[in-house]
């Protein structure tokens, strides 16, 4: 793991006049008053027969630097115990760690006040003309996803929006600009205050939180995918969650 780990920032800022510039920056740390919302993914927009009926996109949101480093220490701890058969994992995941260590992230994670919001895509619903077109469907849903936070909380400080850069298919550009105008835009109800918000796309390798809200939504998505109540890891963290998002049932909360 690198000492430092620098990566490219785009900054956006809610004045009445956006604007955006690209700079190198360190670990992301938000001011005391700040917020990092992390997000990542589970699943695929792939619409065959064989592939999961479901699509998860999850956030987990750290108020202020305690809680980004809560989220780190839940990885660390679990990290430090892993037999030698994972230490030659790039990244640990949930899809290729064992249950005993992803409930162990997960019940360290759950004792944290880091709360989690996920959006869930029932994929059977989605409409013909829009089975084609992920690049729509993901920006929407991520767009919903921190609309929603963002209106929940009333957030008038920082906001850091941080997501893997490897984005499946999906243009990077056409994504931030998306995620700017659901969030930003005046004229939206979910527009709460001046703030103001940056979107981050990081290398989840060297992002530890990045690889908890992996967890989070392997954790949302098998929980859709099986249900089997209490079996899975749905309920270690289910008092965590504050925002669900259910296309096309609407908000359960």
């Amino acid at each position: 793991m690198l000492k430092h780990q620098y990566f490219y920032r785009i900054r956006i800022f809610g004045s009445p006049r956006l604007f955006s510039e690209v700079i190198i920056i360190p670990e992301i740390m938000p001011s005391p008053r700040g917020v990092n919302i992390y997000i990542d993914e589970s699943g695929d927009l792939g619409f065959t027969g064989e592939l999961s009926p479901y699509f998860i996109i999850a956030a987990i949101i750290a108020q202020g630097p305690e809680q980004v480093q809560k989220c780190r220490t839940c990885m660390k701890r679990t990290m430090r115990k892993l037999p030698k058969k994972y230490k030659n994992i790039a990244e640990l995941k949930y899809h290729n760690t064992d249950d005993t260590y992803r409930r162990r992230i997960l019940e360290d994670f759950s004792k944290t006040e880091i709360e989690i919001a996920y959006v869930v895509l029932r994929k059977e619903q989605v409409y013909d003309n829009l089975r084609n077109n992920g690049q729509i469907l993901y920006n929407y849903l991520t767009g919903s996803l921190v609309a929603n936070i963002i209106s929940k909380y009333g957030f008038s400080h920082e906001i850091n929006v941080i997501i893997d850069k490897s984005l499946d298919g999906v243009s990077r550009e056409e994504f931030d600009k998306y995620l700017i105008y659901r969030s930003l835009d005046r004229d939206n109800s979910y527009h709460t205050g001046n703030y103001q918000l940056e979107v981050t796309h990081v290398d989840s390798k060297q992002n530890l939180c990045v690889q908890a809200v992996d967890f989070i939504a392997g954790a949302i998505h098998r929980h859709y995918r099986e249900h089997v109540p209490m079996a899975d890891h749905y309920h270690i963290i289910e008092g965590n969650i504050t925002v669900v998002l259910d296309y096309f049932k609407g908000r359960q909360k």
